[in-house]
């Protein structure tokens, strides 16, 4: 269905690790349409093996999923020794900032994050429309610009979802034009059964909206995530 709908590329992003291992097995000597390629981001596992690694890294498992706000310093200093590990495999880590707690728990560990040794994305900016001056808000897009930080936009990251696609964008969407593209990418995010053709549709309207050239829609939408995820 997925491939019918012109979809060739999915990312699961909260998946629990017992549930990336039933994911379809990829077959490089096989090329069907209607067959998307599976990518996911997982909650950190509790088996950190190698050969456990490796069984999910098979499966499309690309990244690892941790909600800052409940992480301690230690627990921080332990998600470095654990980015040692997954280097070897490509893997991101992704901070979920859904709040300004998130996000200065990050601000204070800035000199740990600074050293950890793969690609780091920043999710779930719903509770960052805030206007641009926030300390925490331009933390993160301090971060982006860097260049190797990610930055992911889903669901309804950039607007309420009361939002019309005729009214003015908020102050995150405006923000956007600053930021480096070539560090962004775009997800769906979580959508209620039955609607979701229309929340994606109405995701990607708002998005050509925020980013109207159709190179950073190309880079968004496409490029970027080939990048991230490894596609």
């Amino acid at each position: 269905m997925l491939g019918a709908s012109g979809i060739g590329r999915v990312v699961l992003s909260r998946l629990p690790t017992m549930s990336a291992t039933r994911l379809p097995l990829p077959d490089p000597t096989r090329h069907n349409p209607s067959e998307p390629t599976w990518r996911a981001v997982i909650d950190l596992p509790q088996d950190t093996s190698p050969a456990s690694l490796a069984a999910l890294h098979a499966v499309g498992v690309r990244g690892v999923r941790i909600d800052p706000g409940t992480a301690s310093t230690d627990g921080l200093d332990a998600l470095l020794r654990f980015a040692e590990r997954i280097v070897a495999f490509g893997w991101h880590i992704e901070f979920k900032v859904r709040n300004a707690g998130a996000a200065r728990v990050l601000a204070k560990a800035e000199w740990r994050l600074m050293q950890f040794p793969l690609a780091v994305c920043f999710s779930g900016l719903g509770g960052h429309r805030e206007p641009r001056g926030a300390a925490d808000f331009d933390f993160l897009l301090g971060m982006v610009q860097l260049g190797r930080y990610w930055l992911k936009l889903s669901g309804n990251d950039l607007a309420a979802p009361q939002l019309k696609l005729w009214d003015e964008p908020p102050p995150l969407a405006h923000a956007l034009q600053a930021v480096r593209k070539d560090r962004l990418i775009w997800g769906s995010g979580r959508t209620l059964a039955g609607d979701g053709a229309v929340h994606i549709a109405t995701g990607l309207t708002l998005l050509e909206k925020c980013l109207p050239h159709p190179g950073d829609q190309q880079q968004v939408l496409v490029d970027n995530p080939a990048q991230l995820y490894g596609f």
